[in-house]
């Protein structure tokens, strides 16, 4: 090879490896600004179920308390159903007593 087309070889490499440089420059930039995008897009996705689990704690504690004001009315209209059934049965003991006393005075 003789010195004018080895100066022309590295004149046409040289030119087309610039060319390339540059498209890998531009190619880093865009992978660059991808790779920004989707770590933002992350952020707001972290953001997003952050909130949720927020809300689901809230949502939990709440269901508890309402679970546990459920289960104290369940016992107190369990004992209110027992004093209404002793109620019941005193009142048809008095009224059984009622009924004695009324045929003992003749009515």
């Amino acid at each position: 090879m003789s010195p004018a087309e080895y100066e022309q070889l590295v004149e046409f490499l040289g030119r087309h490896f610039t060319e390339i440089d540059g498209r890998f420059d531009a190619l880093e930039g865009r992978i660059t600004e991808l790779r920004g995008e989707m770590l933002g897009h992350f952020d707001a996705v972290y953001l997003r179920l952050e909130r949720l689990e927020q809300e689901y704690q809230a949502i939990t504690q709440a269901l508890r308390r309402i679970e546990a004001r459920l289960a104290d009315e369940s016992g107190r209209r369990e004992i209110l159903a027992r004093d209404l059934a002793e109620l019941k049965r005193q009142v048809a003991a008095l009224q059984s007593r009622i009924d004695d006393i009324e045929r003992r005075l003749g009515r």
